[in-house]
């Protein structure tokens, strides 16, 4: 009988090593924190914005047109939000999925938002994939970088960039997460 109860408490033993292995295994990592894009022209601040992730546009190489004013969301397929300035806008929205992220990724340069997928691929570089019905897939390996000055504007006056910029997606108002993301001042922020 002593014997039995040992193999017992030997398989439960065996058996929770392997249930916590998988629940490891599966988990996506955490992909916060501030990434160049490939080609450097921008960095992305991915923040957690309750349980999904968001990405916005922390810092562009080129904010201003060449004549002074920030760059807009001008090619938006939704004509009501081409006066938004890309700077600050929301570009990733994505949900854990396996070991990976998997959600949406909003490209300003044609205004279009693709299906996507962000998987890390060390502590230093993670890769974005976006496409069109998971099929016609391109995608970008972004590097890990500490935080960058934004330019406000061509005379080369810089300020440090706002630590919630307001999203894309602004949370619904009257509803508790929209409550939590509405500072004493009144503007917008992601939830963390």
């Amino acid at each position: 009988m002593i014997m039995v109860r040992a193999n017992n408490i030997a398989a439960l033993g065996v058996l929770s090593l392997g249930i916590m292995g998988i629940g490891q295994a599966v988990a996506a990592e955490d992909p916060t924190g501030y990434w160049a894009t490939e080609k450097n022209e921008s960095q992305i601040h991915i923040t957690h914005c309750g349980d999904k992730l968001c990405g916005n546009i922390f810092w562009m190489k080129e904010p201003s047109d060449g004549k002074g004013a920030m760059r807009l969301d001008k090619e938006n397929e939704d004509e009501a939000k081409r006066k938004r300035t890309l700077l600050g806008l929301q570009l990733i929205n994505m949900k854990p999925e396996d070991d990976y992220w998997k959600g949406t990724v909003y490209n300003p340069q044609n205004g279009k938002t693709y299906d996507a997928t962000l998987k890390i691929l060390s502590h230093t570089q993670v890769e974005l994939k976006g496409c069109v019905a998971y099929i016609l897939c391109g995608g970008q390996k972004w590097t890990r970088e500490d935080p960058k000055t934004v330019n406000t504007a061509e005379s080369g006056t810089a300020k440090p960039a706002a630590a919630h910029p307001e999203p894309a997606h602004p949370t619904p108002a009257g509803t508790a997460a929209h409550k939590a993301s509405v500072p004493a001042t009144g503007a917008a922020t992601p939830p963390e």
